[in-house]
């Protein structure tokens, strides 16, 4: 920023002043309520003034420096025109205009820094995106070509090394989807919210795993509310409860059982997710969403499937925690808010 400079080249006079009035009015606002005078008339959107100059002020390119400065400017010139005007300020009046400008100063430059995070959070992940996209072209060649190879004879199957590469193909594929579906996710998504039976979606998620716990000798047991209908993004919902079945499946001990537990009270719909993985170290309950962490190194895997299902979570305006059951395993809950409002405290 050149010295002395607050707005870029070419800024219109209207884009630099069409926050100050409303800013202006929520400073002689609070004076006059500091003063015991009845307030003004409100006028709409006056108190998100300056979070809105924030968000305007990244827009056009100043910078956070810039946007502090102007409160300072603007501080100046309520006093000059105090003073031009020949009206004695109190000591008392000036703290109450400079404790409205920091406030000020701090929405603006709250707005100014989330917008500014969540744009450069936005470009990580569609960069993010294109890259893991692109790697999808030459594995599916090379997974192909493996096939083909296969299928013609040149390729003996059941050897060491066509298995390592088999494997290893399938690790890359596992890997770029989940990488993809999270920066999906984190980029954010428009909700579309759907009536569906909470059964129906518990037991959708069961099918999902169903080979998996087969192999393994789980049990899957569902208990929910027949026929309760609850509304959902169920493309989010059901995203994060297959990553969060397939891991309990996938950490459970052979031969055990894991649960699907649903309910809806108090428009909140909850789902539990219990295994028998033999329970968790505190330090692996409090890492448990981070993504490229797994629980233990005994199971291959990314540590991608919890960290999906905290962010469809967390999307979807939800929650998920983790409860420890030394010695037996874990509870996962994952809390969304039911966008239909059923009757209270029905289960």
């Amino acid at each position: 920023m050149v010295q002395g400079r607050l707005a870029p080249a070419e800024t219109p006079t209207s884009e630099l002043v069409d926050h100050l009035p409303s800013f202006v009015k929520e400073v002689i606002a609070a004076l006059r309520a500091d003063a015991g005078l009845p307030p003004l008339a409100p006028q709409p959107g006056e108190s998100q003034a300056a979070a809105d100059h924030g968000k305007q002020r990244l827009r056009l390119g100043f910078s956070l420096e810039a946007v502090v400065r102007e409160y300072g400017f603007l501080h100046d010139a309520i006093l000059l025109t105090g003073k031009d005007a020949g009206v004695e300020i109190s000591f008392r009046e000036f703290q109450v205009t400079f404790g409205s400008i920091v406030t000020g100063i701090g929405d603006a430059v709250a707005e100014y820094s989330r917008q500014r995070d969540a744009e450069l959070q936005r470009q990580h992940n569609e960069h993010f995106a294109f890259v893991a996209h692109e790697l999808r072209s030459p594995l599916y060649s090379a997974m192909m070509g493996l096939e083909l190879l296969e299928q013609k004879g040149e390729l003996r199957t059941g050897t060491t090394a066509a298995g390592t590469v088999t494997r290893s193909l399938r690790r890359m594929q596992e890997l770029i989807d989940h990488s993809l579906s999270v920066a999906r996710i984190a980029s954010g998504v428009d909700l579309r919210l759907e009536p569906v039976k909470l059964d129906l979606l518990l037991s959708d998620a069961v099918a999902a795993v169903s080979v998996d716990a087969e192999r393994k000798a789980v049990e899957l047991r569902v208990q929910a509310p027949p026929n309760r209908e609850v509304t959902l993004d169920v493309r989010l919902v059901r995203s994060a409860l297959h990553n969060v079945v397939r891991n309990a499946v996938k950490y459970t001990a052979p031969s055990s059982l894991v649960e699907l537990r649903g309910s809806v009270r108090n428009e909140r719909v909850s789902i539990d997710v219990e295994d028998c993985c033999g329970g968790l170290a505190s330090e692996d309950v409090e890492k448990a969403f981070a993504p490229f962490v797994r629980m233990t190194n005994r199971e291959s895997g990314f540590g991608l499937g919890l960290a999906i299902a905290k962010q469809a979570v967390d999307a979807h305006g939800g929650s998920i925690r983790v409860r420890n059951l030394p010695g037996k395993g874990c509870v996962f809950t994952l809390e969304f808010p039911d966008a239909g409002g059923g009757p209270p405290g029905k289960n």
